[in-house]
């Protein structure tokens, strides 16, 4: 990996610790934003590399069957909550941040034991935020989910939103 490529890891790592820690609205229609532009920046810079044998097609299963799983556990564990304006907000928590590095260092790990053993050695940057792509989408729906669970039946599925200057949207 580049000293290129760890810069934008490590500034796309400060974006999203960064929305991780405020307190934000939760909107429907823009829950996959961060997602889709970890999986754009992924698939730009390098995206996935087709798994060359058995053992790094099982490689590659456990790292999506782990961004999946993180993704749930952080979607399970981040505040959701409702304001008093009646728009549902969340915010991360240290557990979620701590699980967000976690799986890095897991995805940083596989591709080191894999390089090592001579599985694979064409993982790379691509791959690790397309994983967190993954992950950061399977939370994203569940935060959504928990959302619409605490507002009211009549609202349907729609959550309200407000512009930039603070008026209900419909």
């Amino acid at each position: 990996m580049s000293l290129t490529e760890i810069l934008i890891l490590l500034a796309l790592t400060g974006y999203a610790i960064f929305q991780q820690t405020r307190k934000h609205q939760v909107i429907g229609n823009q829950r996959f934003k961060l997602a889709i532009i970890y999986g754009i920046v992924g698939l730009v810079v390098g995206g996935m590399n087709l798994p060359k044998n058995a053992t790094a097609v099982a490689l590659l299963a456990v790292s999506i069957v782990l961004s999946v799983a993180v993704g749930l556990i952080r979607g399970r564990y981040t505040k959701v909550w409702t304001g008093s304006d009646g728009n549902a907000y969340s915010q991360g928590t240290p557990l979620t941040i701590g699980l967000f590095f976690a799986l890095v260092a897991a995805k940083f790990g596989i591709g080191t034991v894999a390089y090592f053993l001579h599985i694979s050695d064409d993982g790379g940057f691509g791959e690790i935020l397309i994983m967190i792509a993954i992950m950061v989408a399977f939370q994203a729906e569940l935060i959504w989910r928990r959302a619409r669970a605490l507002t009211p039946a009549s609202r349907g599925d729609h959550l309200p939103t407000q512009d930039r200057d603070g008026a209900l949207v419909k």
